[in-house]
């Protein structure tokens, strides 16, 4: 499967993300509630977490890590109803 835009960019391979995603121990996740977080496109780990999108984002540019190469997701607190927990 190839894996580009129409400008022959690679993107990253997000096609086994929410079957791991909804694989993901909750016990983990309670760690990032209320943060923004960066998962590998496979949806098997966070690579980063910050409080928003923005300062993530930053942390992974500043190490010389593209951002772009990752799913966002924002982690709600537990207190919110619609919790992805």
């Amino acid at each position: 499967m190839n894996n580009s835009n129409i400008n022959g960019v690679m993107r990253p391979d997000t096609r086994f993300f929410e079957q791991n995603r909804s694989k993901f121990p909750v016990d983990e996740i309670i760690k990032y509630t209320g943060q923004a977080v960066a998962f590998s496109p496979d949806g098997t780990r966070i690579v980063a977490h910050g409080s928003d999108f923005l300062t993530v984002w930053n942390q992974l540019k500043t190490s010389g890590i593209d951002p772009s190469e990752f799913v966002w997701e924002e982690i709600p607190p537990l207190d919110e109803e619609d919790s992805l927990l």
